[in-house]
């Protein structure tokens, strides 16, 4: 095992199970990890104020010392008391967006402050804003072309979504990027926006490296957390980029696979 000092997991299908909560065991886990003196945090697509209140629904919150949240786009470590944002996209590139799925069975979304802005109220919506524990709002997108975003989520039934990412990767532009971040969430960032730029900065604060680092994750928004950790550890439910560029994989997300993988050799 290499000089492993920070712990990062990212939450859905990677430290919640399907139901998105965290198990007994996991959170055990976490405690004993903690109590071995290693850092231990979250990187995930989720906006902070989701982040926090699972924190606080299952009783982590002292356990937790950083979260990367919005895919390094809100960056907050407990320990050190720091809090960064970073890498806003513009409105007319949402608009662009918005016009390239024009007819497409989709919704749309972004986050403002602690709650969800979505396009439309339809079941998507309820089940976006149900799953990161946060009310949803309908909003006028007029006033978001106006503004700046971290993020812009197409929010598509998971029978569509190898459709939506075919679409997706045909829109262009160099000041943003897109990737499938759930089973219901298409995103658009900041093309230099990512969990491992996030963790890179919580590394230097604690002047550490993400060789320092050991890493799980599961979808594709975590492939470059996995590649850049010292060690990387894909679930057995990951996807096919994210196991491709992993060290080890471990069990999946409904196996304890994080827990039983630090009760191992950590």
């Amino acid at each position: 095992m290499k000089d492993i000092k920070i712990i990062m997991c990212d939450l859905d299908g990677t430290l919640l199970d399907e139901n998105e909560r965290l198990t007994i065991k996991t959170i055990q886990t976490m405690r004993r990890i903690k109590e071995k003196g290693y850092l231990f945090g979250l990187a995930t697509g989720r906006p902070m104020c989701s982040v926090e209140k699972l924190m606080t629904q299952f009783e982590v919150s002292g356990v937790v010392d950083m979260v990367v949240a919005l895919n390094g786009g809100h960056i907050k470590d407990y320990v050190l008391q720091k809090e960064e944002h970073h890498y806003l996209i513009d409105g007319h590139l949402i608009k662009k967006v918005v016009q390239h799925f024009e007819g497409f069975p989709v919704n749309f979304g972004v986050y403002l402050d602690d709650s969800l802005a979505v396009m439309y109220d339809d079941a998507l919506a309820k089940r976006l804003a149900l799953s990161d524990q946060i009310p949803y709002q309908v909003v006028d997108f007029n006033k978001i072309y106006n503004s700046q975003q971290s993020k812009l989520i197409v929010i598509t039934d998971p029978m569509d979504m190898k459709k939506v990412v075919f679409h997706g990767d045909l829109f262009h532009d160099p000041q943003l990027k897109s990737l499938q971040a759930g089973k219901i969430e298409y995103e658009y960032m900041h093309p230099q926006l990512s969990k491992s730029f996030g963790l890179n900065q919580i590394c230097e604060w604690h002047h550490l490296t993400l060789e320092n680092m050991l890493a799980f994750g599961d979808a594709d928004n975590d492939a470059d957390m996995i590649k850049n950790a010292g060690i990387g550890v894909a679930m057995a439910n990951a996807s096919d980029l994210t196991k491709s560029v992993a060290d080890d994989i471990t069990l999946s997300h409904q196996e304890d696979g994080v827990a039983d993988y630090l009760l191992k050799y950590i």
